[in-house]
């Protein structure tokens, strides 16, 4: 016996989940940034948020997709790969982060990181979602 189903566009699949999931489900973190110079200090890729420093972080590669080439290549950013501990560990580190933007998505020639709202998480939150649960 066959059902006749109704036709069903398939949803689109969903880029991330929500950033305190996304970081919870994360084996490895991937930022992107300059190392320090001669005259200058180390510069991670991230802007300004409403409650300060927001740092870009990307939970695979990829999640980076496309933007790869973008900050490797064309922009010079070299990868910096964290387990779940050393990353836990380099937020805790970093007090003038105020929080993470994850997974974003690159716009244009990769001068403007676009991202939805429930992609961006707070520093204390993502720390209590990096801490394994007992």
């Amino acid at each position: 016996m066959h059902l006749a189903r109704a036709h069903q566009e398939p949803a689109a699949p969903t880029r991330f989940e929500n950033a305190r999931q996304a970081l919870a489900g994360a084996r490895e973190y991937l930022l992107f940034w300059h190392p320090p110079g001669r005259r200058g200090a180390a510069e991670y890729l991230g802007g300004r948020w409403e409650w300060g420093w927001t740092l870009f972080v990307w939970t695979s590669e990829v999640a980076v997709g496309d933007a790869w080439e973008t900050l490797v290549g064309g922009r010079e950013y070299v990868v910096q790969r964290l387990t779940r501990e050393a990353f836990a560990s380099f937020l805790r580190e970093t007090s003038e982060i105020g929080g993470l933007l994850i997974d974003g998505e690159l716009e244009g020639p990769g001068k403007v990181i676009r991202a939805e709202r429930d992609q961006l998480i707070q520093r204390d939150d993502a720390l209590s979602a990096l801490t394994p649960r007992r």
